[in-house]
């Protein structure tokens, strides 16, 4: 009979899996053997449910333990902190062994003695402690696994090509600034609104004053006066 403890493989990455495995150990913690004191089959049932949890936090730190020997192989014989990680990583795994073997003894205990619930509560423990040292296995194989093969660094922005110096585009006229253009236009004629000056719209029809219009536009206030026509400041 499986318990409510046990989670199967593959369900979860090892990470949530092991903060899922803590979190339902801590809430089946004391008062969970306070509530089986007198109810020895549960307690043998949450005993095997611990010892399989070790035993699965145990094989993930071996895991981890190779994936950090592996990573050591780009040292070339030298210790370096990929070593270091790959060491810490052996030690961890190492600790989660022992804690399964422990839960296993505990399971044993519940099994056998007169009183399972103490057996529950050092399986427990000791699942505990072994997902303690799978999730310090895990972080050191990671850790050398990023030293052994870093990301590369990204590439530089490129810099635009320079295409020389920007030319601005000149604009031939058929008359030269400030001509005096008196006898050319009638100026009254072309003054509709009667405000003694041409807007632009005013000289649209006369091809000359609409293509000098800036040129004859002295003060550059947007309108053309007879002075300015004349070619006076």
């Amino acid at each position: 009979m499986k318990s409510a403890l046990y989670l199967p493989k593959n369900v979860m990455g090892p990470k949530l899996l092991a903060m899922a495995i803590l979190a339902t150990l801590a809430i089946a913690g004391p008062a969970a053997a306070q509530r089986t004191q007198g109810e020895p089959a549960k307690s043998k049932i949450q005993a095997e449910a611990a010892a399989e949890v070790a035993s699965e936090q145990a094989e993930a730190a071996r895991a981890s333990a190779q994936t950090a020997r592996d990573a050591t192989s780009v040292s070339g014989g030298t210790y370096t902190t990929i070593n270091q990680q790959a060491d810490a990583a052996n030690k961890a795994a190492n600790q989660a062994v022992n804690a399964a073997h422990d839960a296993r003894s505990a399971q044993s205990a519940a099994q056998s003695s007169a009183n399972p619930k103490q057996g529950a509560v050092e399986a427990r423990e000791a699942a505990t402690a072994a997902t303690n040292a799978s999730l310090q296995a895990q972080a050191s194989a990671d850790a050398a696994v990023e030293q052994a093969y870093p990301q590369p660094a990204p590439p530089p922005a490129t810099a635009p090509a320079y295409a020389g110096p920007v030319k601005e585009e000149v604009h031939a006229t058929s008359s030269p600034p400030n001509s005096t253009l008196t006898n050319k236009v009638d100026f009254n004629a072309l003054d509709t609104n009667r405000d003694g000056n041409l807007s632009r719209t005013e000289v649209s029809a006369n091809a000359t004053l609409s293509a000098d219009f800036n040129a004859i536009d002295a003060n550059r206030d947007g309108r053309i006066t007879q002075r300015e026509l004349a070619g006076g400041k």
